[in-house]
C-alpha cells in the first residue's frame, strides 16, 4: 500500500480581482457564444473560434475555483493562470521589498532579486501578501541563525 502524501492546508488565502473574473466569463462566454453559432451556420470559422473558447472557458473555470495565492507554513504558491505555478519557499528568500508599480519585490540569499507581476490580485490583498510573506520570512530567518 503505498503511503499517501497528507493534504497540507493553506494558512491565507489571497483572493482574484473580480473584474479580472468578470472580464474572463465575459470574453469566454462571448467566444463561446460565437463558435456555437457559426457552428449551426456550419460555418467553418466556428471550428476555428472552438479552439481559444475552449482554452478560455477552461481557464476561467479554473480561475474561478482557485485562489490567487496560498500561503502555507513553508511556502508561497502562486497561481496566476493554468500554466503558471510559481513556488516560494520562505528559506531562500532573504527579504521582501515594497511593492512598486504592481509588483513585488523579492531578494533571494543569493542576492538575486525577483519581481512578482501583481496583476489579477485584489488591491486591499496586496498589502496582505507583503505582511504575511514577511512574517514567516522572518520566522525562517529566525530559526537559521
Amino acid at each position: 500500500m503505498r503511503n499517501k502524501e497528507e493534504e497540507k492546508i493553506a494558512l491565507v488565502n489571497i483572493d482574484r480581482n473580480p473584474l479580472v473574473l468578470l472580464s474572463s466569463v465575459a470574453i469566454s462566454a462571448l467566444l463561446d457564444y460565437l463558435s456555437y453559432t457559426f457552428i449551426l451556420d456550419l460555418n467553418p470559422w466556428g471550428f476555428v473560434l472552438m479552439i481559444p473558447a475552449t482554452f478560455l472557458s477552461f481557464q476561467t473555470i479554473w480561475l474561478l475555483l482557485t485562489p490567487y495565492a496560498m500561503v502555507f507554513d513553508n511556502k508561497l504558491e502562486i497561481k496566476r493562470t493554468l500554466f503558471s505555478n510559481k513556488m516560494l519557499f520562505f528559506t531562500d528568500v532573504k527579504k521582501v521589498g515594497n511593492i512598486k508599480k504592481g509588483n513585488l519585490l523579492i531578494s533571494y540569499n543569493d542576492d538575486e532579486v525577483d519581481k512578482i507581476n501583481l496583476f489579477g490580485i485584489k488591491s486591499s490583498q496586496a498589502d496582505t501578501l507583503k505582511s504575511e510573506l514577511e512574517k514567516h520570512v522572518t520566522i525562517t530567518i529566525s530559526k537559521r541563525v
